[in-house]
C-alpha cells in the first residue's frame, strides 16, 4: 500500500505524534518519580516498561507496515490500559503514587509529578479515544490489507 495516500497517511503521523508525545511526557514523568523516590513494584515496573512504553512505540512502527491495523489495535489497547494504569494510580489508589499522597521533596518535583500525572492521564484519554475512532473506522469500510 503506497504510504503517500492521504486517507492512511495522516492517521499514521497521528498516532506516531501521539506516541512521541507520550513518551516525552512518560520520561518527564518518571523523572518525577526518581526526584521523589516514588518507586514502583516489579510488576508494575514490567507493566509500565511493556504496555506504557513498548507498546506505544511497537504501534508506532506498525503503522507505517503491512500490519498496520495490527499496529492500530496496539496503539488503542496500549493507550486505554496505560490511561487505567495511571488514573487508578495517581488519583484512585492511596498510595506515594497518587498526586494527593506524594512524599515529601521539593515543591518543584511535586508540581512537575501533578503535572505530568495530569498531561498523562489526558493525553491518554485522547490517544484512547483516537484509537477507537480510528478502529470504528476501520470496520466500516471495506477490508483493505494494511492500511491505518
Amino acid at each position: 500500500m503506497p504510504a503517500a495516500r492521504s486517507d492512511t497517511l495522516w492517521p499514521r503521523v497521528a498516532i506516531t505524534l501521539l506516541v512521541a508525545t507520550h513518551l516525552a511526557v512518560t520520561l518527564w514523568h518518571g523523572g518525577a518519580h526518581r526526584e521523589l523516590a516514588v518507586a514502583l513494584s516489579p510488576a508494575r515496573t514490567a507493566f509500565v516498561l511493556l504496555v506504557i512504553i513498548v507498546a506505544p512505540v511497537a504501534a508506532a512502527v506498525l503503522v507505517w507496515t503491512r500490519w498496520a491495523v495490527a499496529g492500530v489495535w496496539v496503539f488503542f489497547l496500549s493507550m486505554l490500559g496505560a490511561l487505567i494504569f495511571g488514573v487508578h494510580h495517581h488519583y484512585v489508589l492511596v498510595s506515594p503514587d497518587n498526586v494527593a499522597h506524594l512524599p515529601p521533596g521539593a515543591t518543584e518535583a511535586h508540581s512537575a509529578f501533578i503535572a505530568s500525572a495530569a498531561t498523562l492521564a489526558v493525553l491518554e484519554l485522547a490517544s484512547t479515544l483516537y484509537g477507537a475512532l480510528r478502529l470504528g473506522l476501520l470496520s466500516a469500510r471495506p477490508r483493505a490489507t494494511g492500511t491505518a
